[in-house]
C-alpha cells in the first residue's frame, strides 16, 4: 500500500504541466521599451509599466535592463468616435461625438542574450478603453470643455496602455490573453 501511495505521488508530481509558451519555472526577465512609433511617450511608458507590474505579480521580474529580457514595441494608438450626432453651435449644425474609444497596440518578445533571437513573440496586442461622454454642453465655456475632454483622453490612453502591457506580460508568461478582449471592443458586431 505504501508503495502504491508513493508511486501515485510521483506520477502526479511529474505530470509535466506547464504553460505552453511560458518560460522555465522561476525565470526572471528584465523589461525594456525598444521602440515607440507613437508620439505619446507617457502611453509607451505605461505599456512598459503594465508589463513590469504583471511580471512582478507573478514573481518573474528582474531589475535593470540585462538579459534575459522582454523587449517591447508600441506600434500605434487607435481612436474612434462613438454616437456622433449633430449639435448646434453658433447657429450652425456640427457633428459631435458623444464618446471616444481609445486603443493602444503593442507587441513584445523575449531575448535571452544580446543580439539573440526573438522568442515568445506576442504578436500585436490591443486593449480598448471607452473615454466616456465628451463634455460638450456640460462645461461653462468651450475652453473648459476642451480641457475636460483632453484630461479624459489622457486618462483613457494611459488606462488602455497599462491594460495592453498587462496582456503582453500574460502572453509572455504563457497565460491566455486575448489580442482584443471582445468585451472591450465595442466596434465588433453584436448579435
Amino acid at each position: 500500500m505504501r508503495r502504491a501511495v508513493t508511486l501515485l505521488a510521483l506520477v502526479s508530481a511529474a505530470c509535466g504541466y506547464r504553460a505552453v509558451y511560458g518560460g522555465t519555472a522561476g525565470e526572471r526577465v528584465a523589461v525594456v521599451l525598444m521602440r515607440a512609433a507613437v508620439a505619446d511617450s507617457v502611453a509607451a511608458g505605461e505599456v512598459a509599466s503594465g508589463v513590469r507590474e504583471e511580471l512582478a505579480r507573478e514573481g518573474a521580474l528582474a531589475a535593470g535592463s540585462g538579459y534575459p529580457r522582454v523587449e517591447i514595441e508600441v506600434t500605434r494608438i487607435d481612436e474612434a468616435s462613438e454616437g456622433v450626432a449633430a449639435t448646434t453651435v453658433g447657429g450652425s449644425s456640427v457633428p459631435q461625438a458623444r464618446a471616444t474609444e481609445v486603443g493602444v497596440v503593442a507587441r513584445a518578445w523575449v531575448v535571452r542574450v544580446a543580439g539573440g533571437e526573438h522568442e515568445r513573440d506576442t504578436g500585436d496586442v490591443r486593449a480598448l478603453v471607452d473615454e466616456g461622454v465628451t463634455s460638450g454642453a456640460e462645461a461653462s465655456s468651450s475652453a473648459d470643455s476642451t480641457a475636460i475632454d483632453a484630461l479624459r483622453h489622457d486618462d483613457a490612453t494611459r488606462a488602455a496602455a497599462r491594460r495592453t502591457g498587462t496582456r503582453l506580460a500574460q502572453r509572455i508568461l504563457g497565460r491566455p490573453a486575448p489580442e482584443v478582449d471582445e468585451l472591450d471592443d465595442t466596434r465588433q458586431a453584436r448579435p
